[in-house]
Formats: structure tokens, sequence, C-alpha cells
């Protein structure tokens, strides 16, 4: 992680039959910043995250969070992530900070 770059998601997509929930989003997130998805209900900011935790598999795009594959790396990214407020019981912020910042 030599760029800093501790979150990347490029082109993330995904759908429920024939309905995109995800449609193509692109982001990075740096080395000590703070990041927030904002929208409505139902603007599928939850299934974003779950993407990059490994929770849900996307249909396409291309995700890394701390230099690991959320599709390869789900037991290695329980030990980094940081999620919403609204499940406390997945916030590891101590640890996170601990280890990344």
């Amino acid at each position: 992680m030599t760029s800093g770059i501790m979150v990347s998601v490029v082109g993330l997509v995904k759908r429920y039959g024939t309905h995109t929930a995800v449609d193509a989003i692109n982001f990075e997130v740096y080395r000590g910043e703070v990041f927030g998805l904002l929208g409505p209900n139902g603007a599928c900011k939850t299934t974003s995250l779950e993407c990059l935790e490994g929770i849900r598999q996307f249909d396409a795009g291309f995700v890394s969070v701390a230099g690991y594959d959320p599709r390869r790396d789900t037991k290695r990214l329980r030990n980094v992530w940081v999620h919403s407020c609204s499940r406390p019981h997945c916030l590891k912020l101590g640890l996170f900070m601990k280890r990344w910042i």
C-alpha cells in the first residue's frame, strides 16, 4: 500500500435479477481519510459496503480494501473493516486505526 490508497472501487456493479442496485460506482479512500456514503433510503449504501466487505458478491468491477480482494480475502478483511454505525457489531474502529493509520 505504498500509494496510500486504502480502498479502491472501480466500476462496482451489483444486480438483483434485472434490477441494477449499484450502477458502476467509483471512489478511492486514502490512508487517514474519513469517508462516508450518503444518500436516501434505498440508495444501496449498505449493499455497496457489503460488497466491499465480501458479504455480498458483486457482478462487475474492481474492489480492493487495504490491498485485499473481498472475493478472495474475506477472512482477512474482518480484521480491517469499519462499517456503518447502524451495525455496531461490525465496528472495529480501534483495530482499524491502530493497524492502518
